[in-house]
């Protein structure tokens, strides 16, 4: 499985119950971070554009939290993209995300996806421009490539639901890894999806997010 987000702490908050959980089952995770976070939160809470707020020295703060997470959550591949946070709103920073073609961004993720050849791809939904972009680099790299069986986006409720209760210890201790943007709050313990592509013909509604998958099963790996 690989999941591509904008950020670091999106892979704990929108994805973080589903990355533990097959983890947990043995299959290889992937997280694709593809900005360094600079317009994070400082550790100090000094917000962008206040004293106190050095975009380096909160990307490289974002950095060590996000290694911190993925540890907790088991992650088996880290990927950083490395490309400058676009912010919420106002004059998007040069080097931003959502201001790099899409083609391009699309390829670098492509390239992973060839290497890493998951069967599976998640990703996150969010009106933030950086979100709307990697949505659309995701579409375009699994399309590219055609590797991945899967591809899903988080949703609010879906027909796809998969039950975290059994890591939902792992997840919190993810998110409180992200400490210095204070996302430790309470979560549900479902996290749904969105199937927005599917070549296994799977029934709808799932609750695997490798159902229909030639080889699924609890004995053999699962990439």
């Amino acid at each position: 499985m690989l999941a591509v987000h904008a950020h670091p702490g999106d892979e704990s908050t929108a994805t973080g119950g589903v990355l533990a959980h097959y983890a947990r089952q043995g299959a290889r995770t992937v997280v694709v971070t593809c900005t360094n976070g600079e317009f994070d939160d400082a550790p100090n809470g000094a917000v962008p554009g206040e004293v106190g707020h050095h975009p380096k020295a909160v990307a490289a703060h974002r950095r060590a939290e996000l290694q911190a997470a993925c540890d907790a959550l088991g992650i088996s591949d880290l990927e950083l993209l490395g490309y400058h946070d676009s912010g919420l709103s106002g004059e998007v920073p040069e080097g931003g995300l959502c201001t790099i073609p899409v083609e391009t961004a699309a390829g670098r993720l492509a390239a992973l996806i060839e290497h890493y050849r998951p069967q599976v791809v998640v990703t996150h939904y969010s009106s933030h421009r950086d979100h709307m972009h990697v949505i659309r680099m995701a579409k375009l790299a699994v399309h590219r490539t055609g590797i991945p069986a899967k591809l899903y986006l988080t949703a609010k409720e879906g027909s796809t639901t998969i039950d975290i209760s059994e890591v939902a210890d792992v997840k919190r201790k993810a998110l409180r890894c992200h400490a210095s943007q204070q996302v430790h709050g309470a979560f549900a313990v479902q996290e749904h999806y969105f199937r927005a592509l599917d070549t296994t013909d799977a029934p709808l509604p799932e609750t695997d997010l490798f159902a229909g998958i030639t080889g699924h099963g609890p004995d053999l790996p699962r990439w």
